[in-house]
């Protein structure tokens, strides 16, 4: 793959996970009824939010931060083995391919450490959008180390794919 091309996604990833920071310190207290008041769920608010479509928006409200935060690298994780069942590899792309999960897995453990750092529900109060924007920016340096931990091992990989192989790579939620 080529530098511009991953240095563009690396960045794409960044802005999209980056920008929401402000909201998402902003809209603990915000997003919470007070006594006495019904939640309608903030912006889009109305009976949708009371039903199964509500409570998929809303499932991380349940959760620790840390919970939440194991949830998105299980997250992640599972997109990996579901690329490399849809790649359907060969006995001698296999090995490459072990490398690429080996590497992955070592980021996601550095992530998980980022995780149990978290402060739990109850502990809160005390936390500022310095903080939170702190943590931030550690998850995404762990982030960014992982993909450039990775990426000699995607890069191999990727030049013992067939072209039907790297078109799955390249658009892995295409239909047809």
């Amino acid at each position: 793959m080529k530098k511009s091309t991953l240095a563009g996604a690396a960045m794409i990833a960044v802005a999209a996970v980056a920008v929401p920071v402000l909201a998402w310190s902003a809209g603990d207290a915000a997003d919470q009824p007070q006594p006495g008041q019904e939640w309608h769920g903030g912006p889009m608010g109305g009976p949708m939010q009371h039903g199964w479509m509500g409570r998929m928006m809303n499932w991380h409200r349940d959760l620790s931060p840390q919970q939440a935060c194991v949830d998105r690298i299980a997250h992640r994780a599972g997109f990996v083995a579901y690329i490399g069942a849809k790649l359907d590899l060969t006995a001698d792309q296999k090995p490459l391919w072990d490398k690429v999960t080996t590497a992955t897995q070592a980021a996601q453990d550095n992530q998980r450490q980022l995780c149990a750092n978290l402060k739990p529900i109850g502990e809160q109060d005390g936390v500022t959008v310095l903080d939170r924007m702190k943590q931030r920016e550690q998850m995404l340096s762990a982030q960014l180390q992982g993909l450039q931990q990775t990426e000699p091992a995607v890069e191999a990989l990727y030049q013992s794919l067939t072209p039907q192989q790297k078109a799955i790579l390249d658009h892995p939620f295409r239909r047809g």
